[in-house]
């Protein structure tokens, strides 16, 4: 899977999406980009998300807490003290991955099973939201209203949805190439064996603690950026938008049906339910509202029945069948021919 996802990112056919994708704001309408826009950011929340979950096997459900910290805390900071959003996201990204630390090592110490673990990232997910609610330096339940967009880089600021356009582009395409690094580092086969056999990767000498740690920092301080570059877009934060665990949920949802532990899984995932569910949100909204959740609903139900890995891996298993099945050699056609 990992050698297919590297053969499709470097084929032609991606080439030709990634242009497509990249000249999006030159020929989609206002409200197309917005959707766009919406679909990057949780195309690397879903990204960032599979570093833990999808490859490492740990289920959390807690990342809305680090969506919240990189979209609250850096526009408090930028609001109440002043300080450059740029060093905010900083900011705002070593204190995720710390929380990302501190939550691994809960799992390693008391050998938490994938339930309690994510029932307990959950409790944390929901603590957050409702610290966030009681803090006014945040902003309480009111929010906050980041300054208007003039376009100055230096100041965060990259001149109305065009510019944010890019910035989430930019975002997601680290997550993504950070999940790419992984796979394909020692890390990333030391989370997949983790997450297949815990007591059979520490007997051959994988430290738990240490790759527990090192991939919840990562997916923390990804999850942060994309929180601090969406408040960007959307001009105004509150925790019940950004720190709030059906956050997390959604996120679960979409790198579920594309596919977990997958680059390209999240990444179809989150940008096709996203693209389609904001669509029917729109034209149909009105008339039958809810009408997104239901079609997710049916869609969660039919993948786990027809294609549990996801729908990414049914197609590279029906993409390899199909290759295999087929004799490269002239010369054995030739031959099946003859005897046939």
């Amino acid at each position: 899977m990992r050698s297919g996802a590297l053969k499709f990112l470097s084929s032609p056919v991606f080439w030709l999406i990634f242009a497509a994708a990249v000249t999006m704001p030159l020929w989609l309408s206002p409200y197309y980009l917005g959707v766009a826009t919406i679909a990057l950011f949780y195309i690397g929340l879903a990204l960032a998300w599979n570093i833990v979950a999808g490859i490492g096997g740990q289920m959390s459900l807690g990342h809305s807490v680090f969506v919240g910290v990189g979209g609250l805390l850096s526009s408090a900071l930028l609001l109440k003290l002043g300080i450059n959003m740029w060093l905010g996201m900083v900011i705002a990204a070593a204190i995720s991955a710390a929380l990302g630390a501190f939550i691994a090592w809960l799992d390693f110490r008391f050998r938490l099973s994938h339930l309690s673990f994510a029932l307990i990232t959950l409790a944390f997910a929901e603590m957050g939201q409702l610290a966030a609610v009681g803090s006014e330096f945040l902003g309480g339940a009111s929010g906050l209203f980041l300054p208007p967009d003039h376009g100055s880089l230096l100041n965060f600021e990259f001149g109305g949805q065009r510019g944010n356009f890019y910035l989430l582009f930019t975002a997601s395409l680290v997550c993504l190439i950070a999940n790419l690094v992984i796979l394909n580092t020692p890390l990333g086969y030391y989370l997949r064996a983790m997450r297949d056999n815990e007591n059979a990767a520490q007997a051959i000498g994988v430290a738990l603690l240490r790759n527990k740690i090192i991939a919840m920092m990562i997916s923390a301080a990804l999850t942060s950026i994309m929180g601090t570059a969406y408040a960007r877009y959307s001009g105004f934060v509150d925790p019940y938008q950004f720190a709030a665990p059906h956050v997390t949920v959604e996120v679960v949802l979409f790198a579920t049906i594309g596919g977990l532990g997958t680059v390209l899984g999240p990444l179809v995932g989150a940008g096709f339910l996203v693209v389609f569910g904001e669509i029917v949100r729109g034209q149909l909204g009105g008339v039958l509202p809810g009408l997104h959740f239901f079609i997710d609903g049916v869609l969660i139900i039919v993948v786990i029945l027809l294609m549990p890995r996801g729908v990414v891996s049914k197609i590279a298993e029906w993409w390899d069948r199909r290759h295999a099945a087929a004799p490269e050699n002239p010369k054995i056609i030739a031959e099946t021919a003859t005897r046939t």
